[in-house]
């Protein structure tokens, strides 16, 4: 009984560690999630393009192989009531509180045009905007005639434990409403 107790406890108190890598470009957005336990990483690649008809389509590469992802019309709005969850963690009413702690968010905008003041005066206000943000590393270098480009990096981690009793929070309050 007492190995059974023990491997539940090393199961909730699992690190977790989730991060998602974004690049948008000329060439469309693509990027990588990433979710680390207990030292075992897993990382799927995603693109996000337009098909020869013009519909956006969102593909992942795991473990070498391409999977093209289905739409659901039914559950799309899921992701991003868990992605609302995550960034009201910190809030009065949170399910989370502070148990979810952002390590690491950055971006860098490549910013392009042909207009040397323009560029410059939004680089100087994107820059300030960012500098107000206490956990954002916020980078903004204008190229003139270049591309404009985005990267942004974010990780975030807590415990299994955490996030499966956040989980059953909000599976509550669903049925409940």
């Amino acid at each position: 009984m007492a190995w059974w107790l023990t491997a539940v406890f090393l199961l909730l108190i699992a690190p977790v560690r989730a991060g998602v890598r974004v690049r948008w470009d000329e060439k469309g957005l693509r990027g990588a999630v990433g979710l680390m336990v207990w030292g075992l990483r897993e990382q799927a690649d995603f693109t996000l393009a337009r098909s020869a008809a013009g519909q956006l389509r969102l593909a992942a590469a795991f473990h070498g192989k391409s999977l093209p992802l289905p739409q659901r019309k039914n559950r799309a709005g899921l992701g991003m009531k868990l992605l609302g969850l995550l960034l009201k963690s910190n809030g009065k009413n949170a399910i989370l509180g502070r148990l979810v702690r952002v390590t690491t968010l950055r971006a860098f905008l490549r910013l392009g045009g042909q207009d040397a003041a323009a560029l410059a005066l939004t680089a100087g206000t994107l820059r300030a905007v960012g500098g107000a943000l206490p956990l954002l590393r916020f980078q903004c270098v204008p190229v003139l005639g270049g591309k404009t480009a985005l990267q942004a990096v974010c990780i975030a981690e807590s415990r299994l434990g955490i996030l499966l009793a956040a989980w059953l929070m909000w599976k509550r309050r669903e049925n409940q409403s």
